[in-house]
Formats: C-alpha cells, sequence, structure tokens
C-alpha cells in the first residue's frame, strides 16, 4: 500500500500570482486551491495509493468564508472515493474541526490543544485620525448597506454594517458547526455534541488528552511518529502525478480564474487593497479562451470583492460574448461581490459556496480633500483654468454643491444600472432587486434563497456541470490565466506598474504614501464590497502604517 501526502500551508488563493514583488514570491509561499485541486484529483483517479496524509503547518491561512468549504469538500472526494484520510496537526482550532471533519481519522500532537474560537470580524476606522490632520473625506454612495468607505465615513461600524456583517459571521459558525457535527465517531466512542461545541465557542480549550477522551480527536501522535508507524507496516510514501496535457486531442473545460480586485489597465498592486487584475489582461485571456478550439466549456471562477465600475462592464462584456460560442459556468469563490458580483452576469449558471460572500449591488466613490493637510507641511496650491469644472473632484479642494449633485447623479445612474442587469439576468423585478441590493452582503446560501445564484456548490460541481453541458465527463481540465510579467520587473521585485510600492515594502515618509493612497481611489465610483477591505485581502496597509508611523 502507499501513501500520499497534501500539505496545508500558506495563505490561501485560489491561483498564483496576479501581481506583486519577487521577495513575496521567494519568501510568502501561498496555499493554491488550482494546485491542491488537480492533486486531489489525481489521488481520486490513483488505484495505488490507498491512504492520503493531511499535514497542517503552522503558517496555514483560510478564509471561513468559501475556502474552508471548498478545502473540506475535496477532502470529503477523497474520502467517499474510498482513501484513507489522516488528518493530523500541531493544535486544532476551527478550521482544523471542520477540515477534520471530512477525515477518515483525526490525529493531534501529544502536547496539543483543541479550540473552538467561532469567527470574528476585526476593522480599524480613520476618522478620527484623518479628522485630526484635517484630511477631507466625502463619500457618495448608494445603499445604506455599502460600508467600503466606513474606514474613513465613521469611527466604528453604523447600525446596517453591523447587522450585515453579524449575519455573515452567524452564518459562517453555523456552516462550521453543522460540518462538524457530521464527523464521524470510532465505532461507538462519543465525539462532538452541541454541549462540547458550545462549551468550546464559550472559550473552554481541551487538551490533547481530554480530546482523545472525548472523542474529538482518534489518535495522539507527532506527524514523525504516525509515518514511522506506517513505515513498519510496509505502507510506503508515493507521490501522485500531475496529469499533464500532452496530447492535442480531446475536449477540455478551462477554469479562469479570478482573485483579487478589478481595475482599469494592467494587473497591478493596488496601494489600499493588494493584488489586482486589470480588465485589458483579463478579456485578452477571455479572447484566447475562445478562440481554442479544444477548450469546449469555461469554468469562471471568482474571488474578488469588486472595483472598478468600467472594468467590471468590461470583463462581463468579454464573458457575455464568450457565451454565445460555448457553455460559460459560474463558480463563485470565497467573495464574489458588488464587482464580483456583476461580472458573474454572462448568463451562465452560477454556483455560490454556502458561506460565500456575494451580492452587495451597489456603488460607492470617495472624495479626499488634502488641501489643509498639505498646508500643515507647507506646501499651498494655486490653480488656473478655463472652465468652472476643469478641476472637478481636486484633492486640493472640496467638492462644491454644484458638484455633489453632479456626483450624485453619476452615482444614482450606475446604481440603477446595476439593479436592472441584475434584474434582466435573475428575472427579477427591480424592485425586488433594488430590496435586496442597498450594497447590502449576503451568504451564498442566502443568496440561493432570494434567487442572486442558481445553485449553492462549490468548484467540483461547477466543473462537473460544464462536463455535462458539454456531454463529457473524461474532458481534461486546465487553469488560467498564467500572468507574466516583464523579466526587469521581476528582476527588480517591481509590480510592473511603477506605480506604488508593494504592500509590506520599506515605506517612505507617510504623507507621500497617503496621498498615493487617496489619488488611487479618489473620485472613482466603485462596485466595490466591504469584504475587500478585510484581512482576507490584506487591505489598507498603507493606512494601517501610517497610524503606526504616528502621522
Amino acid at each position: 500500500m502507499y501513501y500520499d501526502t497534501l500539505v496545508l500551508s500558506g495563505k490561501y488563493h485560489e491561483i498564483g500570482p496576479q501581481s506583486g514583488t519577487l521577495a513575496h514570491a521567494a519568501f510568502k509561499k501561498p496555499f493554491r486551491l488550482d494546485l491542491f485541486y488537480q492533486q486531489v484529483d489525481g489521488l481520486v483517479r490513483s488505484r495505488s495509493i490507498q491512504r492520503v496524509l493531511v499535514e497542517r503547518q503552522d503558517n496555514f491561512a483560510v478564509p471561513a468564508f468559501g475556502g474552508l468549504e471548498e478545502i473540506r469538500a475535496a477532502l470529503q472526494r477523497l474520502r467517499d472515493a474510498g482513501k484513507q484520510v489522516y488528518y493530523h496537526a500541531s493544535t486544532y482550532d476551527a478550521l482544523d474541526c471542520v477540515l477534520a471533519s471530512a477525515c477518515t481519522r483525526r490525529v493531534l500532537h501529544p502536547l496539543g490543544t483543541v479550540s473552538f474560537p467561532g469567527v470574528a470580524r476585526r476593522d480599524l476606522f480613520f476618522k478620527r485620525l484623518i479628522d485630526k490632520h484635517a484630511i477631507g473625506v466625502e463619500v457618495i454612495r448608494r445603499g445604506r448597506y455599502k460600508s467600503a468607505a466606513d474606514r474613513f465615513r465613521t469611527e466604528a461600524h453604523d447600525t446596517y454594517a453591523r447587522e450585515q456583517y453579524q449575519a455573515l459571521v452567524d452564518g459562517a459558525v453555523a456552516a462550521m458547526r453543522t460540518a462538524v457535527l457530521r464527523a464521524p465517531a470510532e465505532g461507538a466512542r462519543p465525539a462532538w455534541t452541541e454541549t462540547l461545541l458550545d462549551e468550546l465557542l464559550g472559550g473552554r480549550i481541551l487538551t490533547a488528552a481530554q480530546a482523545l477522551e472525548s472523542g474529538v480527536v482518534d489518535a495522539l501522535q507527532t506527524i514523525n511518529d504516525l509515518t514511522n508507524g506506517w513505515k513498519a507496516e510496509k505502507i510506503k510514501p508515493k507521490a501522485v502525478r500531475r496529469r499533464r496535457i500532452r496530447s492535442p486531442f480531446g475536449p477540455r473545460v478551462a477554469v479562469l480564474v479570478f482573485e483579487g480586485m478589478i481595475v482599469e489597465g494592467e494587473n497591478q498592486q493596488h496601494p489600499l487593497f493588494g493584488p489586482a487584475v486589470g480588465d485589458r489582461p483579463m478579456v485578452k485571456a477571455i479572447r484566447a479562451l475562445c478562440e481554442r478550439k479544444r477548450v469546449k466549456a469555461v469554468v469562471f471562477r471568482i474571488n474578488s470583492g469588486g472595483g472598478s465600475a468600467i472594468a467590471s462592464e468590461n470583463i462581463l462584456r468579454e464573458l457575455v460574448a464568450l457565451q454565445e460560442k460555448k457553455p460559460v459556468v459560474i463558480s463563485m469563490g470565497p467573495v464574489a461581490a458588488s464587482g464580483g458580483y456583476w461580472i458573474a452576469g454572462s448568463g451562465g449558471r452560477v454556483f455560490a459556496l454556502p458561506t460565500t460572500i456575494t451580492g452587495s449591488i451597489g456603488v460607492v466613490t470617495l472624495f479626499f480633500n488634502l488641501a489643509e493637510l498639505l498646508r500643515k507641511h507647507g506646501i499651498t496650491a494655486d490653480c488656473i483654468k478655463c472652465g468652472e469644472a476643469a478641476d472637478l473632484g481636486s484633492a486640493l479642494r472640496p467638492l462644491t454643491d454644484s458638484e455633489r449633485g453632479t456626483i450624485e447623479g453619476v452615482v444614482q445612474s450606475l446604481y440603477d444600472g446595476f439593479i436592472e442587469r441584475v434584474a434582466k439576468v435573475r428575472r427579477m423585478a427591480p424592485e425586488q432587486v433594488h430590496a435586496l441590493g442597498e450594497g447590502r452582503v449576503w451568504l451564498g446560501g442566502d443568496a440561493l434563497q432570494h434567487g442572486l445564484v442558481d445553485a449553492v456548490g462549490g468548484l467540483h460541481e461547477a466543473v462537473t456541470h460544464a462536463r455535462t453541458l458539454i456531454k463529457s465527463d473524461s474532458a481534461r481540465l486546465i487553469f488560467g490565466p498564467r500572468w507574466k510579467r516583464p523579466l526587469i520587473a521581476r528582476l527588480l521585485g517591481g509590480s510592473g506598474t511603477g506605480a506604488f510600492p508593494a504592500p509590506g515594502a520599506a515605506m517612505p515618509f507617510p504623507l507621500p504614501a497617503l496621498i498615493g493612497a487617496c489619488r488611487a481611489m479618489h473620485g472613482r465610483p466603485f462596485f466595490l464590497d466591504p469584504m475587500l477591505c478585510s484581512p482576507v485581502f490584506g487591505g489598507c496597509g498603507y493606512l494601517n502604517r501610517c497610524l503606526q508611523q504616528g502621522i
């Protein structure tokens, strides 16, 4: 008998780097869903490998929304295929309890602990900071739940943001509880109970001995003890071979992954929200799939909280054109909201995980006024213009009442267009969409009940549906796109855009960095979801560092 190891290590990503520095690629190797999915596929097909070891390392980080479910579903597929799946971690926290619940055996380090603390969302608010330094911020939005700019607008979550975020974390914990309670017990031994989960959510921590006694884990071993025991049983390690496509024949199903903020132009590193995918390279990737004759269907995988309204529309139009030539299936990952939901409206069947964050039908734009801040640093400004609105939205002065009214009209028009598009694609009345909109985010299960998606399912279900549409269960799977940056940009460790340093880079005097960050958002209408500002994407890195440096 042979076994193979699935290593869970690094921060969750759906595909390889979209942009970023050479240092990031060298020292912060992420967990990649595309590679993990292909490895699981190979293990499911393998006849010689009957045992799988899932090794969760300490640096593994996965969002509780969607990403955790996607990995658990893959482990469940292995078990359903008849594999003996062993889960090992030094300590078990909530994510371990969920993932281990899909496995045959749960193994804990002899000095480990088991906890189930639940899910929390923590946010920083910069209202007092920007007021202290006389930075003017004006937020124009459509949707009382559209809270993407609340970091600058309020000092804490308002009533509507708190309502929707509480629903999200409650829903995520409910899904995690359901998964854990399905965990199999060893024979007649007790396992998870509602009472035990309530105690752990209340702060209780189980020692290794208590976890073994309660049946939460099946064995207490180090990873070496476990594999050495297998060696004594003549169970040998064997790596599954990745399936390489060498033959030019046979149909393909392409999984095209969109991960990151949506921006106009090229891929870049956004100063506030991290990795961003440009509409230009994504449009090229969609057109290339349209021309590839062997690609019979496309699964468009989305993990994005939104971004530029213009870029979102450009991408959607290409997907609609692709849908006219070959089937397009939409698969929503951890986040597919605001602009991420907009680009899901190609007309293809939409799958969302039960805890996918989606919806956020709304529009927001920000205007910064840095005149007083610059004056404090000895910088003054003057303007010579021809035309009353020649410097409309300038960061060197506040908006006039007339300009504010004009921008309000543009934002309202975009919101109305968002409502109309969703109503058309989802076959709903605009009034129904508005009631579900106003920037509110929903979990995938709730979105299904409200008619915002077509089915609950992960990447595997979307791929299976695509193969059904082309009547080919054996159609090979290919992932893309594979972004390539200029060699000089890779060698210098730049993002390839030259606009901003990458997050984590040494930051110069905070004032220029803050000005650059403001300019990147200034006056642009965004289909932007509040979850984009969360630790899932490492958002607001610049302002966080400004805060630490005491600006």
